[in-house]
């Protein structure tokens, strides 16, 4: 049996890493690629955040769409509303894609800067960005009551090889 659309946000456990899920996917006008989470979603994610808060949690929020975008027409329109619902209750790691290219930015969180990353297009051309094709391996562990993370950021070189281009420490 076919199951119906999924509800968002949406929690999965791995483990101490829970994985929350939004959806930014609304129909936008020609030539444009907003998206859009709604306040029934932001106000389900506030209550999610607040349910697992007492848990030990490595807590990864996925969204398709930037937080920020210099670009108007592929911008995520209520992101002013996640970034201030964050500030409150936080998370560890932000994973988004939607412009395909590397990105870090920080947000503020409850009690530190969280860090934001753009997932490049691990099949895209260059369009001036450099490399065009890439990946990024997360390494998540616990050191004490804190957590550590660090991103490896991979891609295919001229050889079909697959290289390191550089390690971040995020937390």
């Amino acid at each position: 049996p076919q199951e119906g659309p999924a509800t968002f946000p949406s929690l999965r456990r791995r483990g101490p890493l829970a994985l929350i899920s939004l959806s930014s996917a609304v129909p936008s006008g020609p030539f444009m690629a907003t998206g859009r989470l709604g306040s029934a979603q932001l106000a389900a994610l506030e209550q999610l955040l607040q349910s697992i808060a007492h848990e030990q949690l490595f807590r990864v929020l996925l969204v398709h769409h930037p937080l920020r975008s210099a670009n108007r027409m592929k911008r995520l329109t209520d992101a002013k509303d996640l970034i201030a619902l964050l500030a409150r209750h936080g998370v560890e790691l932000i994973l988004h894609g939607h412009d395909h290219v590397h990105s870090t930015i920080w947000i503020d969180g409850p009690e530190r800067k969280i860090p934001t990353v753009g997932v490049p297009s691990a099949s895209s051309i260059a369009h001036g960005h450099y490399p065009a094709a890439a990946y990024n391996v997360f390494a998540i562990s616990r050191a004490g009551n804190h957590w550590r993370c660090d991103m490896t950021v991979r891609s295919v070189n001229d050889a079909l090889r697959v290289r390191e281009i550089r390690q971040v420490r995020l937390l």
